[in-house]
């Protein structure tokens, strides 16, 4: 199992018109990874989801582990920790980017195609596509995936699009992951395919023992898969308050959404190596 994260750090932005100002890093997209026979699932973590936290032996939104733990131990490795306590099952590797890696991705596999109905817009993340069919630009990928206050222009009026809370989002993000998955079939080599990774490399974040060849293998290995053969898997949650903040919570033990996905697929074997 791969754990996919996006961090919200801005560092290394050339432009931070449309992603605000912050400081420091939490993890803004959280998914796991599963590779079975013949085909792959996505599971997504909602980033306001209440976890235990592996550090502190108490509770905290699952996107605060990014953080790291006082005691030293790093932000990712804090992270891998939860989701595992979380999904019940281990953490082969996990891979990281800020909004400048995911840029550098998004570009180096042939860019994004958004297609909309309508013309759409949200004012905040920079987000502004017209009708019909739209390759991302180099900003424009990071606010389609980050909208979270999207308008559609229907009848001349701007208005609030149904279904934009964090868990649609959620939804987009498994689509984008996915459709990069796609993109991996235009490679015609596992060598051309290693060149592009050597060149993205420095953008993006590794567990110490995930090699370069390891990474490409999985990569080949995931462009022979029918992106129709994905499954995505969601938390079912309700809103609730920790501590005085707003946070969600899952309705039904995740480990158990897992385990029942597993126990329906023959997966196949996973890198015995730990992320660490």
């Amino acid at each position: 199992m791969y754990l996919l994260v996006g961090s919200d750090s801005r560092e290394d932005l050339d432009d931070l018109e449309g992603f605000g100002q912050f400081s420091g890093q939490r993890a803004d997209v959280i998914m796991v990874l599963i590779r079975v026979q013949g085909g792959a699932a996505l599971l997504s973590i909602p980033r306001d989801l209440l976890v235990e936290d592996p550090c502190r032996h108490t509770r905290s939104r699952v996107n605060a582990l990014l953080a790291g733990c006082p005691s030293g131990v790093e932000g990712p490795a804090l992270l891998t920790m939860g989701v595992e306590h979380l999904i019940g099952e281990k953490i082969d590797h996990y891979a990281m980017v800020d909004m400048a890696g995911f840029q550098k991705v998004v570009d180096a596999l042939g860019g994004y195609e958004i297609c909309v109905e309508r013309p759409v817009r949200d004012t905040r993340s920079g987000l502004d596509l017209p009708a019909g069919c739209t390759m991302a630009d180099e900003t424009q990928p990071p606010a389609g995936r980050r909208s979270r206050h999207t308008q559609e222009l229907v009848d001349g009026q701007w208005r609030t699009m149904p279904g934009v809370s964090d868990l649609a989002r959620n939804q987009r993000q498994r689509r984008f992951v996915i459709d990069m998955m796609k993109r991996l079939g235009d490679f015609s080599s596992p060598q051309a395919l290693a060149s592009r990774a050597r060149t993205l490399a420095p953008f993006v974040t590794v567990d110490s023992r995930l090699r370069l060849t390891d990474a490409v293998g999985l990569a080949w290995a995931l462009r022979g898969v029918d992106a129709g053969k994905v499954e995505e898997l969601t938390i079912p949650v309700r809103n609730a308050n920790y501590n005085g903040a707003s946070v969600l919570e899952a309705t039904e033990d995740v480990s158990e959404i897992v385990a029942r996905f597993l126990s329906s697929k023959e997966a196949t074997a996973a890198d015995p190596q730990p992320a660490g």
